[in-house]
């Protein structure tokens, strides 16, 4: 999100690159195709030095853990011209963002399949001594309860939403009250796992064999919290694409009840309503998002 300053290319100039290298532009940065092995990533003017140390160190713990997939790498942190950047390595695969659209039939499957896959060994990176909330926010929201983490993030983002919300959203506070009132079916807190909180096609890289073969950005979205959290981003989150096919989230609905049961689909029905709060303060820089986030509060309306 956010205006990218054209002084950047002073950066891409040191490093002898140009705009035809970018590979991808996220919320926070963007990100440019060195060589085989590496790739610059420049980030945006309001990420802090802090951050981005952070989530170095970040990654070569989660390097510790024996996952089925690729993580970012970070060699080099940098400063330049008023940007930090960082030199990482170049993700395993390519884009599934990209690659999804072009996928159908047995193909399409096995590579949605290996998606879902992938969003539940997340959970297996565990952070037992830790409390419950953010892992790389330079001032992370914790809780000692999930419950009381997910009312605390809702409200702090709606301090900045709530007025665009109340416009948009018919009925806008008892759709908040249902969301507070849907809170029991999560359960006590659960075992306090790895959440990437933003896991969709486009933070996810594939092979030619139709398998995740990377998860790359994790960011400000990443908390300690409830597994099942990355599993309705699995199903869900495609939706706010513009190259989302709803049969996607149908199969990957289908998917989770026979694997996990019926019951686990109520639990990805509200984190589909805690998502479009959490999401919701980008009016303006991702309109897509953001009424993706609307859209799912006013069905919520309508019952």
């Amino acid at each position: 999100m956010g205006r990218f300053p054209t002084r950047a290319h002073v950066i891409l100039n040191r490093f002898d690159l140009a705009d035809a290298d970018l590979l991808g532009t996220g919320s926070e940065s963007r990100v440019y195709a060195m060589d085989a092995e590496h790739v610059l990533r420049i980030y945006n003017d309001e990420i802090p030095w802090d951050y981005v140390e952070a989530r170095r160190a970040f990654y070569e713990r989660l390097a510790e853990h024996d996952l089925p997939f690729a993580v970012p790498e970070v060699f080099s942190v940098g400063a330049w011209v008023g940007h930090i950047y960082t030199v990482e390595k170049r993700m395993p695969g390519r884009d599934f963002g990209k690659v999804l659209p072009t996928l159908s039939g047995a193909e399409r499957a096995k590579a949605l399949t290996s998606y879902l896959d992938v969003a539940a060994s997340l959970g297996s990176v565990r952070f037992p001594g830790k409390p419950y909330g953010e892992l790389l926010a330079t001032s992370p929201l914790q809780r000692e309860h999930w419950r009381d983490y997910l009312e605390a993030r809702m409200a702090q983002t709606l301090a900045t939403s709530r007025a665009d919300l109340e416009k948009d959203v018919p009925q806008f506070d008892q759709v908040l009250a249902s969301i507070y009132a849907r809170l029991p079916i999560l359960g006590d807190n659960p075992p306090k796992c790895l959440v990437h909180g933003d896991y969709f096609p486009a933070n996810v890289f594939i092979d030619d064999e139709f398998r995740i073969s990377g998860v790359g950005d994790f960011s400000y979205a990443v908390v300690v919290g409830d597994a099942r959290m990355d599993l309705a981003g699995a199903v869900l989150l495609m939706g706010a694409t513009t190259d989302y096919c709803a049969d996607d989230s149908a199969f990957l609905r289908q998917q989770v009840a026979e694997r996990w049961g019926d019951a686990l689909l109520e639990v990805v029905d509200f984190y589909r309503l805690y998502y479009s709060i959490f999401f919701s303060g980008c009016k303006v820089d991702d309109p897509t998002t953001y009424w993706w986030c609307v859209e799912n509060l006013s069905a919520a309306a309508r019952g």
